[in-house]
């Protein structure tokens, strides 16, 4: 970047979050994490944290005390990517995933425009607003959410646009999918498949695929995508709303395979079980990735297959995770019955 920008990094200590902190660090920004540490830890923030302008342990969907954080620093920029990505679980606890998705962003929002330093939003969605629609799913294809995480995200893709044309600020609307990498939370048994199978395995555990195991989905290495969120700082992404993920769709099966054989498990012979479909999941879902490749120059230097590998030695050296012991709202049979044991 041509010019120091002061920058708030919601959700901070989360996994995007830590990785867009650090990079933003070294390009010479001013930065400031607020985390409510829920569902993240300090520790992702070892290796920059005395580098940090400011850090702030606050709950985002708590009006008043968001306010005085923001006005304190007021930020021209703000990347927002504080969320609760639960999303097949969102049927089962639907006030807490409202509460720390779209109630914490439109408190960082209204905050941060009443400071009147807001010059830029970049906001992290995800494809889930795009539901059950043909693939791969394109950037003009309607919002058609079809679970309560959905709705939120599409509520705060367009709350971004109706206040951006009336309070005269930029923004960027980032959609990444099924992002997965180093500093990922390997405990939380609601997300993040990926790091779900590194924990099983390492517990000695048996992998839960849900129906046939053949949905499909395209994996995104974190440092293949990470360029391109710090690119969405710039002009030529105002406004825009853009998809950056993997190329490559494959079945959870071909996944499960491929996550065994880099922990070094027999994939033949190890306990895998297969559960009833998990309720409303879409079955196939991927998105383009063109219009990343022109505005943000998205490529794949790594790829699924070392990424997995990367995470793998990184997993194996954080060693085995107790799982959350966090219970869902709203328990009934439609859930996996090991969300809530």
């Amino acid at each position: 970047m041509d010019t120091t920008k002061k920058i708030l990094v919601t959700g901070g200590c989360g996994f995007i979050g830590r990785w867009i902190s650090k990079s933003l660090i070294e390009s010479g920004h001013e930065v400031y994490i607020v985390d409510d540490l829920s569902g993240s830890t300090k520790y992702n923030m070892n290796d920059f944290y005395d580098d940090l302008a400011g850090f702030y342990q606050i709950d985002l969907s708590e009006t008043k005390k968001t306010y005085e954080m923001i006005n304190e620093i007021k930020p021209e920029v703000i990347y927002h990517a504080a969320s609760s990505a639960r999303e097949g679980a969102s049927f089962f606890d639907p006030i807490k995933i409202t509460k720390t998705n779209y109630m914490a962003y439109i408190n960082t929002l209204e905050s941060a425009i009443k400071t009147g330093k807001l010059d830029k939003v970049i906001l992290f969605s995800s494809m889930a607003v795009y539901g059950s629609q043909r693939v791969p799913f394109s950037e003009d294809l309607e919002r058609r959410p079809e679970d309560i995480y959905a709705i939120n995200k599409s509520a705060m893709e367009q709350t971004t646009e109706m206040l951006s044309a009336v309070h005269s600020f930029r923004y960027t609307i980032l959609r990444p999918h099924n992002v997965f990498g180093e500093f990922q939370s390997l405990r939380d048994k609601y997300r993040n498949v990926i790091g779900i199978m590194m924990n099983k395995i390492m517990r000695d555990e048996p992998i839960y695929i849900y129906g046939d195991g053949l949905q499909m989905r395209s994996f995104s290495y974190i440092e293949d995508s990470l360029d391109c969120y710090i690119e969405a700082m710039k002009d030529k992404c105002d406004g825009e709303i853009i998809n950056i993920g993997g190329k490559i769709p494959l079945s959870i099966n071909k996944l499960t395979e491929l996550v065994c054989r880099t922990m070094g498990t027999d994939y033949d012979t190890y306990p895998i079980e297969h559960l009833s479909d998990r309720y409303s999941e879409v079955k196939v879902a991927y998105t383009t990735w063109k219009k990343s490749a022109e505005l943000l120059g998205y490529k794949e230097d790594i790829g699924y297959e070392e990424g997995i590998r990367k995470m793998a030695k990184w997993a194996r050296s954080m060693g085995p995770q107790e799982w959350t012991t966090e219970k869902l709202e709203l328990w009934n049979n439609k859930a996996p019955f090991w969300w809530n044991e």
